[in-house]
């Protein structure tokens, strides 16, 4: 006993100049409540108190075969254009013909012809002018890229959205007008171009690396005074003009 006692002394001297610290204890975490509304994409676990997320994709929207393929008069036939209908609307999904004046259908049957979807005339070279109905919203990515001869083309005062490079390397395109109902557009859209004059029609619509800088003629922007592109066209030393 007394030998244990020594022991024990000698021990606490070698260590009497230690800060003696406690080792933390992993706090269990809290349970979900029973209560907790879960996203479809989960699942609780309450043995390891762990919440799984599953990945999800969206649901690709269902094309519709309409009762009818009637469309404008006058407009190319859709014997050249291809097309895929949805219940929000018709869109232009390929040009395969030699038409050089391509006029666009405003609906397909008793759809409305809402979008000129993703590379749809891409490099249909020969097409000098494109005419595009007012039910169209949306040009899609690259909808009208490398149509070198193309020289006029409309964008109607419904278009919201203009996709990445919609109008990239069309080099005989040299005006262009962006309508007030034009809210959003990507980068590279005029990348490319010829563009001289280029009329932005809403004052909010700011600039987006649409490639002007790279051009090799230095367009005039024509846009409304104290417009945001007047501001960046300002700043970067373009040639700008005020309009009504």
């Amino acid at each position: 006993m007394r030998k244990l006692a020594v022991l024990c002394a000698s021990v606490l001297m070698l260590f009497s100049g230690c800060t003696v610290q406690s080792i933390p204890q992993e706090e269990e975490p809290e349970a979900v409540p029973e209560t907790t509304e879960l996203p479809e994409n989960a699942s609780y676990d309450p043995d390891s108190n762990t919440i799984y997320i599953f990945p999800t994709t969206e649901t690709p929207e269902e094309t519709i075969i309409p009762d009818s393929v009637d469309i404008d008069a006058g407009a190319t036939s859709l014997d050249v254009l291809s097309y895929e209908v949805f219940e929000a609307g018709a869109v232009i999904t390929d040009f395969s013909g030699s038409d050089t004046e391509i006029i666009v259908t405003s609906h397909i049957g008793s759809y409305p012809v809402t979008e000129i979807g993703h590379y749809a005339f891409e490099a249909a070279w020969d097409v000098t002018s494109i005419t595009l109905p007012d039910s169209v919203t949306t040009i899609s990515e690259q909808a009208f890229a490398d149509c070198e001869s193309l020289t006029s083309v409309n964008i109607p005062e419904t278009v919201t959205f203009i996709g990445r490079g919609a109008f990239s390397n069309c080099t005989a395109l040299t005006e262009l007008t962006l309508p007030a109902s034009v809210a959003d557009t990507q980068e590279e859209m005029l990348t490319g171009c010829a563009v001289e004059d280029l009329y932005i029609l809403n004052p909010n619509l700011e600039y987006n690396n649409w490639g002007l800088e790279d051009a090799e003629t230095q367009c005039t922007i024509h846009a409304p005074a104290g417009s945001a592109i007047l501001t960046w066209a300002e700043k970067n030393g373009f040639p700008t003009e005020e309009i009504s």
